[in-house]
């Protein structure tokens, strides 16, 4: 009758995925615009790549600003849901009518259809990012591959190395991804954001950084912090390096085809992002689905209001205090992200590494 709760897991993914998301946006917002010095044959790439850069921005703001406060809303909701639902036995004593059951349920119903809704309308948001973000990132690989042919850079090697970038960032994004939700939930545990350079690059105009796309999130206090770390820091090494030793393109090419290849993650962690949040909304729509099959059992006189009070205090009792727990320890852990931005020119690998001892050791 009253079946297990199917919003908390959905919940941990949507903000696991928001979170990844998060680090990503926050990393294009102070990635430095690119200079390729007076050579009239690269200014038109300059402008290209500064350009997607603005609106990359202009993308991540919007996410930051209007999308993820309403990721972080559906926590709230699921505790006032869950509020609501341990309110009704006590408004309900023993022997309340079948039409004061129904009234409650059709009350209940009507607060998961508007947090279904509201969940809709962070996947239509998501959905728009995420086509926005595929145009830009589109634009952005054309550019990468005009910019190189105006250098006569090798398109194989240009081909090879946009293949191991894909390879590499997404072995960073789910060693980010799988941080964010296995800290999720844990007494204790405090979430670290880092954006750092992932690389530097000498062009002819001056030296930029690698930024967009250099992200990490740590989960302190429950262990394994140190072990995190040092896997980020040796797979952003290897991006490194493969930017920076094993290419043979100019550095005006590898430094666009790294705002490239972030680019299109960021694509990708949004449409993760969007997919759970599909699922958040169906998880609303599963439980006013239940609710509905309670009324119906009722009417019908399958179950009788003091059978399904008695089912209701069983669940109040023992299920929901621990969904509870798990919703305020969320809460608290989004309260408390700690959002670093290393531009004092240490790579990030290293900063990580070192931030996670001193705080092991704090």
């Amino acid at each position: 009758m009253i079946k297990k709760d199917p919003t908390l897991n959905p919940a941990k993914s949507q903000v696991s995925q928001g979170m990844v998301l998060q680090s990503y946006c926050n990393s294009v917002l102070v990635q430095q615009p690119v200079n390729f010095g007076d050579f009239d044959n690269l200014k038109k790439y300059q402008k290209e790549i500064n350009d997607g850069l603005t609106a990359a921005k202009g993308h991540a703001n919007n996410y930051l600003n209007n999308i993820q406060p309403n990721i972080v809303t559906n926590i709230s909701n699921i505790h006032n849901y869950y509020q609501t639902f341990n309110a009704v036995p006590i408004a309900l004593p023993p022997g309340s009518s079948i039409d004061a059951w129904l009234n409650a349920l059709r009350a209940l119903k009507a607060e998961t259809t508007n947090y279904a809704t509201l969940s809709h309308n962070v996947v239509n948001s998501l959905s728009t990012l995420n086509s926005q973000l595929g145009d830009d990132a589109a634009s952005f690989s054309s550019t990468v591959s005009n910019l190189n042919a105006a250098v006569n850079g090798d398109n194989g090697v240009l081909d090879q190395i946009n293949s191991d970038l894909s390879t590499v960032d997404s072995q960073i994004a789910g060693a980010i991804a799988g941080t964010a939700l296995s800290g999720l939930a844990i007494v204790g545990g405090v979430f670290m954001i880092a954006v750092g350079a992932i690389a530097d690059f000498v062009t002819a105009g001056t030296t930029t950084p690698l930024i967009v796309g250099g992200v990490a999130v740590l989960a302190i206090g429950i262990g394994g912090e140190v072990a995190s770390a040092i896997t980020l820091k040796n797979l952003y090494n290897e991006k490194s390096d493969m930017l920076q030793r094993r290419s043979t393109l100019t550095a005006e090419v590898n430094l666009a085809l790294g705002v490239s290849s972030a680019y299109n993650k960021l694509k990708g962690e949004a449409q993760n992002a969007m997919t759970a949040a599909s699922q958040m909304k169906n998880a609303w729509g599963s439980l006013g689905s239940d609710l509905d099959n309670m009324a119906t059992d009722l009417q019908k006189g399958i179950t009788n209001a003091d059978d399904l009070r008695t089912l209701w205090l069983a669940a109040a009792n023992n299920s929901v205090p621990t969904i509870m727990t798990d919703i305020q320890t969320i809460k608290a852990q989004l309260a408390g992200v700690d959002l670093i931005k290393n531009t004092n020119g240490e790579k990030l690998g290293e900063f990580i590494e070192t931030e996670a001892r001193n705080r092991v050791a704090a």
